[in-house]
């Protein structure tokens, strides 16, 4: 089955644009112990996810859309995880964290209803 999907037409890529502009935004004022390589890699985490939605999109059948969607929940996760970590190491920005923790688990969740319920052909 060939799939059109279209990633700006997807509410969790305009989600994940968000979130990782959110997350660029906050890594620069982050603080405490290893601050470089925390905030490179929630940078990395965040960028992750709207990059593997859009490359999802790219992808000419179901079952690889599915899996770069897959990708895309795991970087989601793997943001959560760091975002977690940056507001315990700095309390001052922990409110922003936990703000963008709300953002990830909204994307988490529309991935897996886009997993479970992929758009349907051109012709349907």
């Amino acid at each position: 089955m060939v799939l059109r999907a279209y990633a700006r037409r997807l509410q969790v890529h305009e989600v994940a644009v968000e979130v990782a502009v959110q997350t660029a935004r906050l890594s620069r004022e982050l603080s405490g112990p290893g601050v470089a390589p925390r905030s490179d890699q929630l940078v990395r985490a965040a960028l992750s996810i709207s990059s593997n939605i859009a490359e999802a999109c790219g992808q000419g059948t179901v079952p690889e859309f599915r899996r770069f969607l897959q990708y895309a929940r795991g970087s989601a996760q793997e943001t959560l995880t760091q975002l977690r970590i940056a507001a315990a190491l700095d309390p001052a920005h922990a409110p922003s964290a936990h703000a963008i923790e709300g953002r990830v688990a909204l994307i988490i969740k529309l991935l897996g209803r886009l997993i479970a319920h992929p758009p349907p052909p051109p012709d349907s």
